[in-house]
């Protein structure tokens, strides 16, 4: 278990087609160790249940993700 602080947390709307707008929540959040995100969850399927989830995978992804370091 990480501890996580949620920045932000806003609603949108977007145009993923032509005149059909679409509510997504944009949430911001820092971890240890790493510099903020952003995920967006459809409004329609958003959930406290569901952030906590994707925020968890969203972590153990991009803890994977060493940066490249070299000298030049």
């Amino acid at each position: 278990m990480q501890n996580v602080t949620i920045l932000s947390r806003m609603e949108i709307t977007t145009y993923p087609k032509l005149n059909q707008p679409e509510k997504v929540m944009m949430i911001t959040y820092i971890a240890a160790g790493l510099p903020p995100h952003t995920l967006h969850i459809p409004s329609k399927q958003h959930s406290k249940e569901l952030e906590k989830k994707l925020i968890k995978n969203d972590i153990m992804t991009r803890l994977k993700d060493r940066p490249e370091t070299y000298m030049v």
